[in-house]
């Protein structure tokens, strides 16, 4: 009896000190692999698409020059007190008052510079804050926003809900200028 629970005992610690353990790797690993094998199949798939989309891209771009909605303007300066005036005038179209601008660094991308602003507006309005980032959204030459902060006011009596401070960054791009080292 006492051999036979020896026995057991030892069996026991053999299954919880060295099977169990090496059968949970087992599944880790299992699951590993499966995992990698899915993302393989996801990868192959991706690559398969490459073409595709290249011969679509080709098209779309046989058609002539891609028409390129860019800043004017020569230097960084002057292209941002465009695109200034451009979100000062939709602005005004969409009944928002722009509270303060300023130019933030512009930075290469490419053939093209980024330049930027952070706008800070006062809407009487939801709608109108909304409307402006729409015609900011569908705008020529192309404007995205960033870092968006919205800030209600304390309500009015005016039924047309609360006034909104709101702050945002817009983007456009501008052509470079070439470089002057033949580069």
């Amino acid at each position: 009896m006492l051999a036979v629970a020896l026995m057991g005992s030892v069996l026991g610690a053999l299954w919880l000190g060295v099977a169990s353990p090496l059968i949970a790797w087992h599944s880790q690993r299992a699951e590993r692999i499966a995992e990698r094998y899915v993302l393989e199949r996801h990868m192959a798939a991706v690559a398969a698409s490459l073409a595709d989309m290249q011969r679509e891209a080709a098209a779309a771009t046989a058609g002539g020059p891609p028409v390129l909605a860019l800043l004017d303007g020569a230097a960084d300066p002057i292209a941002g007190a465009a695109l200034q005036g451009l979100v000062q005038e939709m602005a005004d179209k969409s009944d928002v008052s722009v509270t303060s601008t300023e130019m933030l660094p512009a930075s290469q991308s490419g053939p093209y510079r980024r330049i930027g602003l952070h706008v800070s507006v006062y809407s009487p309005r939801w709608p109108t804050l909304v409307q402006l980032l729409q015609s900011i959204e569908q705008a020529t030459p192309r404007m995205q926003v960033d870092d968006l902060q919205i800030h209600g006011l304390p309500a009015r009596l005016a039924g047309d809900g609360p006034p909104i401070d709101a702050s945002f960054s817009v983007f456009a791009f501008r052509a470079a200028e070439p470089s002057r080292n033949g580069e």
